[in-house]
């Protein structure tokens, strides 16, 4: 009996420990099916979006079943200069298309993508403007505007301000500047001041139809801020009628006057930096400057005036730097250095400019008559202008009656005008006005003139002959581009391969105007003076 009672014992525990067993067992292969459940279907919402640049999104995604274990998804986007994407926050930050896509690190053949379109946000303006224009928000300008005074307008990158061509009475549409303003691009992304795309044509230009006004700067206190960095500005230069504001703040003329790109009016009394800008196609100059501080570097001018106009155009109470500037085809000269308006009523003080490491080409053959050609310089004006390439121009620098300093006469007899190169290739005029008056070669032209001066350009490079001084660019058809043509071709590259020798770095120079001016709390120096002609070299 013992024996068997011994015996069911012994059944017992081992069924016992089979009942354990089974259990065991059935309890891990449960734990092994919950680490392990397959994701089945994944999806992403939204599928598709429209944005605009600095908008963001948290794209939500869903696992089926719910309690799969891992959970984790990669992400990425197909351009994120258009948008950016991180943990599922998606950023736009430019006007286009990308592709975001989600995929689940558990099955990525389920990977699921969300269509986002980044567009412009729509601005409109008219009056009173100031605080900021996002990054590339489109401002349609309706209207004349104004920055106040006391007020600050900051322009982003990418923004593009399109002007209606005139308001309701007529007048061509202004921007005036009564305030600061800061615009500040970027070489991908710049800023651009211009017409509806349809009127962007140079026979509006030479017509006067269909432009805007121009930017006025007319702050009065000497603390005024104006920065253009990375801009264009292009198709400026309508009529100045009675209802025009600049006129009615006395800036321009009534029927003599028109706008300009960047005008600095005669109370203006800040700081201006124009840098990295392209300031193109426009009926008057490109800068027009009556009063102020400058630094004016490393802009390309082109198509500057359709009956007159120069690239740079600076008057009494102004103070600038020029430096490291292309001017194409300016209508009469790339600069026009003056101090007119001295003896106004106003006290206006004595201008200075210095001007070096400037490339000037085809200045002056699309001015009728003798006018310009791509140097000028009068009127009591102290400058110091050397380095300079002209390229093809049709006179030299010109400065009457030098020795005779005074408002009404020359410029400063303490200036220097000298360590130029005057380079001419073959290419002669076309234009029967040029003809008549035998000046078609620009050669002819460095050579004499009625308003040279014997201490003038004495250690300058001036052509004799066509293309004796060897000068060569990475990419311009010297020999061939007409000498009146106004339209700038991009691909053109004006980095000189051969150059002669024989210009200064004597940076004592530059010491009779403010090499830096401060604005926005950031410091804005012009590069020094190398001892090159011209812009840039290799």
């Amino acid at each position: 009996m013992y024996h068997n009672m011994k015996k069911t014992l012994f059944l017992m525990m081992m069924m016992a420990v089979a009942i354990t067993s089974a259990v065991s067992l059935s309890s891990c292969s449960n734990d092994d099916d919950d680490e392990n459940v397959s994701l089945s279907k994944f999806t992403v919402d939204p599928a598709a979006t429209t944005l605009t640049p600095g908008d963001t999104l948290n794209v939500k995604v869903q696992f089926f079943p719910e309690n799969v274990s891992d959970k984790s998804v990669v992400w990425t986007t197909s351009d994120p200069e258009v948008a950016t994407v991180a943990e599922g926050m998606v950023i736009a930050v430019k006007p286009g298309e990308a592709t975001i896509t989600a995929t689940p690190a558990a099955m990525p053949s389920l990977a699921k993508t969300l269509s986002v379109s980044v567009t412009s946000k729509a601005i409109t303006a008219s009056g009173d403007v100031y605080g900021t224009w996002d990054a590339y928000s489109t401002v349609a300008v309706t209207g004349q505007i104004r920055v106040p005074a006391g007020k600050s307008l900051i322009v982003e990158e990418g923004v593009q301000v399109i002007f209606n061509s005139a308001d309701t009475s007529g007048s061509g549409i202004e921007f005036t500047v009564d305030g600061n303003i800061y615009c500040q691009g970027t070489p991908e992304a710049p800023i651009l001041f211009s017409v509806p795309a349809s009127e962007r044509t140079f026979s509006n230009v030479t017509d006067c139809k269909n432009l805007w006004g121009g930017v006025m700067l007319n702050n009065q206190s000497a603390e005024a801020e104006a920065l253009f960095d990375n801009c264009i500005l292009e198709y400026a230069g309508s009529a100045m009628i009675e209802t025009s504001p600049s006129v009615v703040s006395g800036i321009y003329t009534a029927g003599e006057d028109y706008g300009v790109q960047i005008t600095t009016g005669p109370q203006f009394k800040g700081s201006l930096v124009v840098t990295n800008c392209i300031i193109r196609n426009g009926f008057a100059d490109g800068i027009y400057m009556q009063g102020g501080k400058a630094i004016i570097t490393h802009n390309t001018f082109s198509g500057n005036g359709a009956t007159g106009g120069e690239a740079v155009n600076v008057k009494a109470g102004t103070s600038s730097l020029v430096a490291y500037n292309i001017m194409y085809s300016p209508n009469t000269n790339g600069l026009k250095l003056s101090s007119s308006g001295q003896d106004d009523a106003s006290g206006r003080g004595q201008a200075k400019c210095v001007a070096y490491n400037n490339t000037i080409i085809n200045a002056g053959w699309r001015r009728d008559g003798t006018k310009g050609g791509c140097i000028y310089v009068e009127k009591n004006i102290l400058v110091n202008v050397f380095n300079n390439l002209m390229v093809n121009c049709k006179y030299r620098a010109q400065v009457p009656k030098w020795g005779d300093p005074g408002v009404k006469s020359g410029c400063d007899d303490k200036s220097v005008i000298d360590y130029n190169c005057y380079a001419s290739s073959a290419i002669v005029s076309t234009l029967q006005q040029d003809i008549d008056d035998e000046t078609t070669v620009p050669y002819l032209n460095y050579v004499s003139n009625k308003n040279y001066a014997d201490a003038v350009d004495a250690h300058s490079l001036i052509s004799k002959a066509a293309n004796d001084l060897g000068l060569a660019f990475a990419n311009y058809p010297i020999d061939s581009n007409k000498l009146s043509n106004a339209l700038y071709d991009e691909a053109w590259n004006f980095t000189a391969t051969k150059l002669p020798t024989g210009a200064t770095d004597n940076a004592a120079l530059t010491s009779i105007v403010q090499t830096s001016l401060t604005l926005g709390g950031k410091t804005y120096t012009a590069d020094a003076p190398q001892a090159f002609f011209g812009a840039s070299r290799k």
